[in-house]
């Protein structure tokens, strides 16, 4: 399986021009609506996850970003979502396709025992809070 990160502008696209069986994991914040998916019939599945990208609670002079850190219960369902996976491609989405859905990428990679391709752009930079939740969801 090739795994694919990206942005949601480049998601949306890619999905739209799907031509095998793809599945997406679909990451927005919370503030933000769900990603609409033009209709393709090879997009099989469609995991929607919403949390914030944070790591601390605090900035370095002590301000409360106001968000709330992602938490486990925000990673439900993606074990089972991961295990029953059989497309060809899964593209994982967050904004800007560096840090939420890089982390989510990473451990999916490991649970999946390394063997797909992980497709990423130059600046790769997976949330360690974000990471760290996942592995706990995916039992790695």
């Amino acid at each position: 399986m090739t795994i694919i990160v990206c942005g949601q502008t480049k998601a949306v696209e890619l999905a739209e021009r799907a031509e095998t069986e793809t599945a997406v994991i679909s990451i927005t914040s919370l503030e933000d609506g769900d990603v609409g998916f033009p209709e393709n019939p090879h997009v099989t599945s469609i995991l929607r996850l919403r949390f914030n990208d944070l790591v601390e609670e605090y900035d370095e002079e002590g301000i409360p970003y106001g968000d709330p850190l992602p938490k486990q219960e925000d990673f439900a369902g993606l074990k089972s979502f991961v295990a029953g996976l059989s497309c060809e491609e899964l593209i994982i989405h967050c904004w800007e396709g560096t840090s939420r859905s890089a982390a989510v990428a990473k451990a999916v990679c490991e649970f999946r025992g390394c063997r797909d391709v992980l497709l990423t752009q130059e600046k790769f930079m997976p949330n360690p809070l974000v990471y760290t939740l996942v592995r706990n969801e995916l039992g790695t």
